[in-house]
């Protein structure tokens, strides 16, 4: 083992290893359990994915002076928007599994995987090494804290172990419910181009390669990635399991100015194609070309944009998925896990034997060339202008400018490279880091790990809508790939595996920052700068991962040892202490806060402090807030359920179409918490809570929320034991609302010409969608039929008018006007307007 570790670091290719007697993969029949939850991390917890948010830089997000016992140099966070999930799918097939786990967080951490594995292996009994995947939402509103690769520190904060130990559980909890429901099962996949040809769901957002032409049968550029990708499962009979879709957004909807935790675009997406399902159905997103694609989305503020990507995606989403068809013929399942050494002297790109891509040795105070491309346009090798010991960051932004710390090249991007020895100095001054701690080469940078599985024959739909039956391979990328490097992936698993149609799934496994294609990273740009081993780590990472698939993966009647040396296992991570701020006892926690307090109380901006619950409200416009003492968020993270009386009295979950309850885990209600006194968070506090209830419906027609009597159910917990570190001695508290009657909405009418405007105003605080082509806080156009009565001095007339056309959020409906002293207009709900001319 020693001899072949130093092999590899000096450059050598180790001993080939006696081939075993590998065992015979025989098809067999598909088993697959799905599960859901919610990723449950105390608010506090610093955000990840800006480093604005870091005290050290700007500090964006900060709201005011508080701290939490969970974050240190990043700003904490404040409230919940919406609970980040855990969906994971459990496959099993012939004694092989693969657990796919995804988790509403910024990216991957291989340490998060190996404790997720071996807590499986604990639980189950089976070997799952190299079988459990985390893929992640990249959302950059949801939580930090829970990586302990030093460089990234400064885009999540300082690694906390009870933030990694919390998270690492509650994703092996749900992964084992999964693993329960493993039943007989029937899977298919499909494709299709340019499904979002508007850009009304996501949109290319790198421009410095908008003239970069990569391939002879493709123009200039690339824009994003065009490709939806489908995995269906169903039951053998057809019921459904799950789906899982593929492509590219970034999860930035909200911005780094909030600082509430939210799942942000991909759990928007979730959200909505969910709402297509009658029953609970696990919906999984998973992250595609992400690197260079925002999402855009529709809605009149942050939070309604969020809900608008699940509304705009559920109908081409769903077309795709009811032309995939599934079987539940025997497959063969095979999957393989390495984590590929990055060490500048491994870093190597062939393209299989037609390029010769690599850094020369690296030389103190070596003055390089300064060629990048040769006359005929190609890439000059060898790549002499990254010369870095330890790695490098910031290349391609000229706005940071360290002098002494580049990497002694004058042409862009390599001129605004910063060693990483440089980087190293700034993280012991902005985080609680002993002087000269950090090891270099970063630990952390010494290899990238990568998952390939491949699964079939199933039933594939390709883009040009050709049925077949065929192979699946899909390879978990440890960063965040981009549409040309996405692109090329595909292109290189068919040329070089003979798999067509392979898919990339990013953020997943542990991360290297952003994953371009050598031609791409020298473009430069933002993408560039968070890639420490410069351009070549992408390709390099794609092109090992292509060639252990082939020596892995090729066969489908035995199934290869991936790693019998060991030489390709996972950074190895020492456990650190657990913290030691025992939570605050709360006795009062369940205690009804009716009357403003005087001391401060945070709500998002936009939002006035009103504990006033009157006994009706109307559907839309109406808000109901609720204020309590609770626990302190180390224990405390408070379930806020919306519930209806029924006929007999009893109070009941109001639940959504697809049967899950209706609750702060989406965006129906939001809450918020507020420490007294702000801080330190070491000593004692009071902790107030606060959330709102918008009256609109979680799906459908948010105008059509079924009248009736509801109130706000808080289920919440206080600390009580002795403990010195998590997990924390609870009990349980609970808080209500008063009861309030729902009534119908006021609809908005302005008469025109032949017609009527009809519209609903959302109120100048709404934080919910109302519809795609309206606003949040403003006009909302009136869908399909409404019944207009005209009332004239003769008597009155009632009409059904279709809707006609919508304009700056409002619908025209045309009728006869004429001689109208009163108009009544209601809609499809009830909900009504009356107006005289």
């Amino acid at each position: 083992m020693i001899l072949a570790l130093l092999l590899v670091l000096v450059g050598c290719a180790p001993p080939e290893p006696t081939p075993p007697d590998y065992p015979a993969i025989e098809p067999a029949a598909l088993q697959a359990g799905a599960a859901e939850g919610t990723l449950d991390l105390p608010v506090g917890t610093p955000l990840a994915g800006y480093s604005a948010r870091c005290g050290c830089l700007s500090g964006w997000s900060k709201q005011d002076s508080r701290n939490s016992a969970y974050n240190s140099s990043f700003v904490a966070s404040t409230g919940v928007h919406m609970r980040p999930g855990i969906k994971v799918v459990w496959l099993h097939s012939g004694g092989e599994n693969l657990v796919i786990a995804k988790a509403d967080v910024i990216y991957s951490w291989e340490g998060l995987v190996t404790r997720i594995t071996e807590q499986l292996e604990q639980q189950t009994g089976l070997d799952l090494k190299g079988k459990v995947v985390l893929a992640t939402a990249h959302s950059h509103a949801s939580y930090g804290a829970f990586d302990d690769s030093i460089h990234f520190y400064l885009g999540s904060d300082l690694f906390n172990e009870e933030i990694y130990q919390r998270f690492a559980q509650q994703v092996t909890d749900v992964a084992l419910q999964a693993y329960d429901t493993l039943q007989p099962a029937a899977i298919g996949t499909g494709w299709v181009k340019d499904w979002d040809p508007n850009d009304e769901i996501y949109h290319d957002r790198r421009s410095e390669n908008n003239d970069l032409k990569v391939w002879d049968d493709m123009p200039a550029g690339y824009g994003k990635d065009p490709y939806l990708n489908e995995i269906r499962v169903d039951t053998p009979s057809g019921d459904p399991i799950a789906l899982m879709f593929t492509f590219g957004i970034h999860g930035i909807e909200l911005g780094d100015h909030v600082s509430m935790i939210s799942p942000d675009s991909a759990g928007g997406l979730e959200v909505g194609v969910e709402s297509a399902f009658d029953r609970p159905v696990v919906v999984m997103h998973l992250q595609g070309g992400a690197g260079d694609a925002s999402p855009s989305g529709r809605g009149g503020n942050d939070f309604a944009k969020v809900e608008s990507l699940g509304e705009l995606a559920r109908g081409p989403i769903m077309d795709l998925y009811d032309q995939i068809h599934t079987s539940s013929d025997p497959i063969h399942l095979e999957t393989a896990s390495r984590s590929i050494w990055e060490y500048r002297s491994q870093i190597h790109v062939t393209r299989n034997g037609t390029v010769d891509w690599y850094y020369p040795p690296y030389k103190d105070g070596y003055n390089p060339d300064n060629v990048v491309y040769n006359e005929d346009g190609s890439l000059a090798t060898p790549f002499d202008e990254f010369n870095t010991k330890d790695g490098a960051v910031f290349c391609g932004d000229s706005t940071i400018n360290l002098p002494g710390a580049g990497v002694d090249a004058e042409v862009p991007p390599y001129n605004a490279c910063v060693q990483v020895d440089t980087i190293t100095q700034l993280l012991y001054a902005f985080f609680d880091i002993a002087p000269d701690s950090i090891p270099l080469p970063l630990p952390s940078s010494f290899k990238a790990s990568t998952t390939v599985t491949r699964f079939g024959p199933i039933p594939t739909l390709d883009p040009d809508g050709t049925q077949s039956t065929r192979d699946l391979l899909v390879g978990f990328f440890p960063g965040e790939p981009t549409a040309m490097y996405t692109e090329q992936w595909r292109r290189r698993a068919k040329d070089e595996l003979g798999m067509p149609m392979s898919l990339m799934v990013g953020y997943s496994q542990d991360h290297e920052g952003y994953l371009l294609i050598p031609e791409d990273w020298l473009m430069g740009g933002y993408e560039p700068t968070i890639a420490m081993w410069g351009p070549l780590q992408g390709e390099h990472i794609m092109e090992r991962t292509l060639e252990y698939s082939k020596e892995l993966l090729s066969t489908t009647d035995v199934r290869e040892t991936p790693d019998p040396y060991g030489w390709y296992q996972p950074t190895s991570y020492a456990d650190k202490p657990l913290p030691t701020v025992r939570p605050d006892e709360t006795p009062q926690a369940g205690t009804r806060i009716t009357e403003i307090p005087d001391t401060y109380v945070w709500v998002p901006r936009g939002f006035t402090l009103d504990l006033d619950i009157p006994a009706q409200i109307q559907r839309g416009s109406g808000e109901v807030q609720l204020l309590w003492k609770g626990g302190d968020p180390a224990v405390d993270e408070p379930r806020i359920i919306l519930e209806k009386q029924d006929g007999d009295g009893a109070w009941a979950p109001v639940l959504t179409h697809a049967g899950r309850v209706v609750s702060d885990t989406f965006e129906d209600i939001m809450e918020s918490w507020t420490p007294t006194p702000l801080y330190p968070a070491s000593g004692p506090q009071v902790h107030t809570w606060w959330a709102v209830w918008q009256a609109a419906n979680h799906d459908g027609t948010r105008l059509g929320l079924p009248l009736g009597t509801y109130r706000l159910h808080v289920y919440g917990k206080r600390y009580t034991g002795q403990a010195e570190h998590w997990p924390w001695d609870s009990a349980d508290y609970e808080v209500t609302s008063d009861a309030f009657d729902v009534v119908p909405a006021d609809l908005s009418v302005q008469l025109g010409d032949g017609g009527l405007w009809v519209w609903f105003q959302a109120p100048s605080d709404g934080y919910r969608l109302f519809d795609v082509d309206g606003s949040a806080v403003g006009a909302n156009p009136i869908r399909g039929t409404v019944s207009i009565e005209v009332q004239t001095a003769g008597g009155a007339n009632t009409y059904d008018v279709a809707a006609d056309t919508i304009q700056s959020g409002k619908t025209w409906f045309p009728v006869d006007l004429t001689g109208a002293t009163a108009v009544t207009v209601t809609d499809a709900f009830g909900n009504q307007a009356t107006v005289t001319p």
